[in-house]
Formats: structure tokens, sequence, C-alpha cells
């Protein structure tokens, strides 16, 4: 009796993780596509969105079902520009703010040309401090304007020390090399936060280049910087997204980016701000590595099998572990080396996944059979997206755990035998 009872003991703990499932996990599972995401503790679309903190921008919690190819006006979302600058007014000045004459940021390399003024002109390097410092003068702040201005703000300073009459005086400012800079990414991205973009190699900018005018880089771009931040997550607006410059806003459209169309590459200054807002519900058509989404990532896997006493001899190494962009449930844990084996002793395993859902902030913890995914892996709920740093672990099957509770019995009244 006392074997009897220590073994039902033993096989009823072995899948007490079972009995404990997360309250509605399945119905708001973020890698599933079928339901919209409902959240609860995130900032509506009618929020300001000036408004520091850990606010999500949200277009719409409605579903994202059938737009795989287009976005729906439903969920279009607009903001009034930001009046942070009252000098700042007109529509034009608001369009030269991205498209026109692009403002100078810290680090650009500038050729400087004063017509008989040579002892001033020359290649300089815009300071930390945003300014240009120039022979015989007090630095001169040009980050944020223009070269057409910078020029301007040249030509006063020479005038105001008294070294060119106002009609005298002709300058003109060349960039030779658009520098890194560093711009801020929120929203629907996987790692909100500041990113430095058009870190190019020193080497690359050698002497030659500089030897001619002007600069080419496609590093500065809003595509680059939603790269840096580990791309954007399956519930971005991309046809919104929002680019603040000087208290001014521009929405761009970036769909063409996995659609095929064009898209307008707009260049970045340092201190540009990029928000991208989400849908509130899960887009399966964005779920795919591009430029705006990650390439791969990392998952954790446990599968302790026995006999294994190791993720290595299980067949869970490194390359198993980082998997492409896309993958679904079933992938994975074929990766993790769960599936085959004997039928009668391994088809009864389990799968668990936690994940955390960007949106809420909460981990979600879900189980499937494994012999069930595998007949039903064409359906979202039974099979759904996997997203970087989930984790999952494989439990064996009822009889394997009932043989090792056997032979763990089996261990301990082994000694009794001996003094009988």
């Amino acid at each position: 009796m006392l074997l009897v009872s220590v073994w039902l003991s033993l096989s009823s703990c072995s899948q007490s993780h079972a009995l404990k499932p997360a309250r509605d996990a399945d119905q708001s599972f973020y890698g599933n596509p079928t339901n919209p995401i409902q959240p609860s503790t995130v900032a509506r679309a009618d929020d300001d969105p000036r408004v520091e903190g850990e606010a999500v921008i949200f277009a719409s919690d409605r579903s994202c079902l059938g737009q795989a190819s287009h976005y729906q006006a439903a969920h279009y979302v607009h903001y009034q520009p930001l009046q942070l600058d009252p000098s700042i007014q007109s529509t034009n000045r608001q369009q030269q703010q991205f498209n026109h004459d692009l403002p100078l940021s810290p680090g650009e390399i500038v050729d400087i040309q004063i017509e008989d003024g040579e002892g001033f002109a020359g290649r300089h390097v815009v300071n930390p401090d945003g300014s240009v410092q120039l022979a015989l003068l007090k630095p001169i702040y040009v980050v944020g304007h223009g070269v057409a201005h910078a020029a301007e703000q040249i030509g006063s300073a020479l005038v105001n020390a008294g070294y060119f009459q106002p009609q005298s005086v002709h300058v003109s400012v060349r960039v030779l090399h658009w520098a890194p800079i560093e711009v801020a990414v929120s929203g629907a991205v996987f790692e909100a936060g500041q990113v430095r973009i058009n870190d190019l190699d020193p080497s690359s900018v050698l002497a030659e280049k500089l030897n001619a005018y002007g600069d080419y880089t496609n590093r500065r771009t809003v595509v680059e910087a939603l790269r840096a931040a580990s791309g954007i997550r399956p519930d971005a607006k991309l046809d919104q997204v929002i680019i603040i410059r000087n208290g001014w806003q521009l929405e761009v459209d970036l769909s063409g980016v996995l659609t095929g169309e064009s898209v307008t590459q707009l260049a970045l200054i340092a201190g540009d701000r990029i928000v991208v807002p989400t849908t509130g519900c899960f887009q399966q058509h964005l779920v795919r590595p591009s430029q705006i989404t990650p390439k791969g990532f990392r998952v954790f896997m446990s599968n302790l099998t026995v006999p294994s006493e190791g993720n290595g001899p299980s067949g869970v190494s490194s390359y198993s572990s980082n998997l492409p962009y896309g993958t679904r449930l079933l992938q994975a844990v074929v990766s993790a080396n769960c599936v085959g084996g004997v039928q009668v002793s391994n088809a009864a395993r389990k799968v668990v996944l936690a994940s955390k859902n960007p949106i809420t902030g909460e981990f979600q913890v879900i189980e499937r059979s494994i012999e069930l995914l595998m007949k039903q892996a064409h359906l979202d709920a039974q099979n759904p997206y996997l997203m970087p740093n989930d984790a999952i672990a494989c439990y064996d099957s009822d009889i394997t755990n009932l043989r090792e509770a056997a032979r763990t019995l089996g261990d301990v009244f082994a000694p009794l035998k001996l003094l009988f």
C-alpha cells in the first residue's frame, strides 16, 4: 500500500503546472492574430502624446483581420502640430523643417568659404555644444539651422566683429560629412528609447572623400532608426509613423517597406523623436523579416528530457534557440527536439510557452499538447507566433513520468532489501 500511495502522489505532482493556467491567457495571447488585444493600462488615441511615462499611443482597439494588403481608415489617428516654438507658424516653415535645407547636427563636417576672407575659411567640425569656432571669432551656434542660415550667422558674426562691411561679406557653407546622431524612438517597437544611427566606421571618412563636396548617407533615415530599436511590433500603425522636430510633427507612411510601394526616405537630425502608434491588435502580415522588423530573435528553451541531463544532450543549442522572425510555436518545439521518439511513450508530451505582452506588460502562459499541436498547426489559436525573448519548456508524457516515478521508488526501497 505504501508503494502504491507514493507512486500516485508522485504521478499527480508531475503535471501540477497544468492545473494552474493563466487567467484568460488563450483569449488575449499576443502571438495569436485571431483575437484583438484588449489594453487595460495604456493610453488611448486622444491622450496627449507629450505626456511623459510608459504610455503607448493607440489608434484603435479593433480587430485588424483582413488588412493584409492595406490599412483601413477606421484606424486613422490625427494629431495637431505641437506649437512648442511660437516663432514657427507657417505651413511652409513646417515643411522646411523636414524636407528642405536639412538642419545641422553636432559632429557634422562642413566647409566654410568666405570671399576675401581666407584667414577665416576652412573645414570645421560642429562642436558638441552646436557651435563652430572660426579664427578670431567667438563660437557661432549653427545646430538646428540649414547651411544657408548657418552662412548668414557666420556673415553676421564677421560684420559684428568689424572684419567686414555688411555689403561686402559673402559666406557659403557646404556639408562634407553627415555625422552619427541620436534620436528617440517610442511606441510600437520592440526596444523603445534613444538610438544611435549612421554610426559609420572611422575608416569610411577618408581624405579622398573629404576632397569632394557633398556627402550621402543612407543610415540617417526613419527606417534605420526603427531598425536600431529592434524593429516594429506586429501591432504597429505603420502608415502613420509620427516624426517630431522642433515642435512640429509629420506623419509618414512606411507601409511600402512591406508592400513593395515607394517610400519617402526622410533624413533625420539629432534630437528628432519618432513615435510609432499601435492599432491595438495583432497584424499577421507584419510578422516577417524586413528592413523594419527583426531578421531573427532569441527564444529561451528548456528540454530536460529523459534520459538527458541537460539542454546539450537534448539538442537545444544556440543555433536552435535563435529563430527567424515569423516562427510559430510548432517550429520552435521541433527545433527544441521536443517532437518524435517512441510514439507510445512520447506522443502525449506537453509544451508551455511564457511570453510578455508588450502592450499590457503582463506575462502570459499557455500550455499545448504537442500531439494536438501537430494535428492543428493550421489554427492560429493552437499555434501562435513567437516573439523575442519568449520562453519554452517541454514536459515529458505521463507514461514517462510514471516510469521515472517507479524508478525513483526503486532507488528508495533498494537499500531496504539489503536489510532483509
